[in-house]
């Protein structure tokens, strides 16, 4: 860093979470750290965040979490960072638009209840049963699988009945669009019908990138998501253990090619992560992108390969350059991987204490005794009810797991798995390849 000798430079970090106070405390060795968080986009309050930030001489701000990245964007700009033009930013917030930029992409179209009838709707569908995606939402919300008619008129009468949804999405666009200088896409729909991809045939994968100031498009690492039968989150490893290096520079192409078309839109300065699929056929396919850092991996990097994702990601901002020294993918390429990390998914499918589902005198002792990394996402006094509950259960914790081989960490999730819960998940099978 080219600043005074002996100096802090200081830096604001959108929404820590409790987990991160590891890193955060590494963070405060090289950097002077603000926490920043912010609530809304208006402009009153950004411009004070920023005025703050000025004061304290922050240079740059960085978030992790989808509910920052918009407030990433905002802030910098105003600190006189280079960010992405708003027209990126909006296709990386839209399901249906980032399908847009993909080549050969399989089948999808646009879907908007409020313009069209659901007869029409139906004609437009060109492949059943097919997934039905809410644009705008995230975290798996508004995503559901169409078999037939009468399931796809359910759905689409319950979108024409919450007009809070309706309202919501609007308000969005409106505020990534507002000071927009470029034209607004022709379509930028609620819903996306798309290929229904089999989930047991393929396997999903988390790719992190940046692309600087300049344009350069860097390959910064690479995830493998690991799935039960049934395609209940199990956990994300790093390294892949289901694709090897010899796919590196077939991946590389496919992230030039799709992110250049988003570099073209003004996607420069700023880490993206990038899922997709690669089918059985050994093809590439778009599963979504998200226009941050992710923050859940910055500890699988840390571990696997002596990365820092938060501070990369900040350094990226206040300088626009590529980054010295080697990306975790390159480290991967080179065969010098020091561990593989596993973030392990604790989920939960019964109602009721979250105390009397896990097993916290075991959780307390991964914590306390064996010095295991754990994210509460559910709080042991919570109450879980009905309403709580998704396709794939609750999430109650995260859990960072390593070996120094792929057999290591399967056999160590596996033991913790079968000690962790009182009431453990109904019907989960484990795939093949984790034994």
């Amino acid at each position: 860093m080219d600043d005074v000798p002996g100096s802090k430079v200081a830096v604001g970090f959108l929404g820590p979470q409790p987990y991160m106070a590891t890193a955060l405390e590494e963070l405060r060795e090289t950097y002077d750290v603000h926490v920043l968080t912010p609530d809304g986009w208006s402009e009153q309050e950004m411009d004070a965040v920023a005025a703050d930030c000025r004061a304290k001489g922050v240079e740059a701000v960085a978030g992790y979490a989808q509910k920052d990245a918009f407030h990433h964007v905002l802030i910098n700009e105003r600190l006189g960072n280079a960010v992405p033009r708003r027209l990126a930013f909006l296709h990386c917030m839209n399901k249906y638009l980032m399908r847009t930029l993909e080549a050969d992409a399989f089948w999808f179209v646009a879907i908007d209840p409020l313009a069209q009838s659901d007869d029409e709707i139906i004609d437009s569908i060109a492949e059943w049963p097919f997934m039905l995606k809410n644009t705008s939402l995230s975290l798996g919300r508004g995503i559901y699988k169409i078999k037939d008619e009468d399931g796809l008129r359910q759905v689409l009468a319950a979108y024409r009945a919450d007009t809070d949804l309706q309202q919501l999405i609007a308000a969005q666009n409106a505020a990534y669009t507002k000071g927009m200088t470029d034209a607004m896409p022709p379509v930028v729909p609620p819903f996306l019908g798309e290929h229904l991809v089999d989930m047991s045939r393929c396997v999903e994968y988390c790719y992190e990138g940046y692309i600087t100031a300049e344009g350069e498009i860097v390959h910064y690492a690479l995830t493998e998501e690991v799935y039960f039968r049934g395609h209940e989150a199990l956990g994300y490893i790093t390294p892949p253990i289901s694709v090897g290096v010899d796919k590196a520079h077939e991946i590389e192409a496919w992230v030039e090619d799709y992110m250049g078309r988003m570099r073209d839109l003004g996607y420069l300065n700023q880490f993206f992560n990038l899922e997709f699929w690669i089918l059985p056929d050994g093809t590439i396919a778009l599963t979504e992108i998200n226009p941050r850092a992710a923050h859940s991996y910055h500890y699988n990097y840390a571990y696997s390969f002596g990365a820092n994702l938060f501070g990369d990601n900040l350094e990226l901002v206040r300088t626009g350059r590529r980054l010295p020294g080697r990306t975790p993918w390159q480290v991967w390429l080179d065969g010098e991987t020091r561990c593989y990390t596993l973030i392990t998914l604790i989920t939960a499918t019964s109602t009721g204490p979250v105390e009397e589902i896990l097993d916290y005198d075991y959780v307390d002792h991964l914590e306390q005794a064996e010095g295991v990394l754990v994210r509460h996402t559910r709080q042991r006094e919570d109450v879980l009810v009905e309403a709580d509950m998704t396709a794939a259960g609750v999430m109650l914790l995260q859990m960072w797991l390593t070996g120094d081989t792929k057999e290591d960490v399967v056999a160590r999730e596996r033991e913790i798995r079968s000690r962790i819960y009182r009431k453990p998940p109904r019907g989960l099978e484990y795939p093949d390849h984790w034994q």
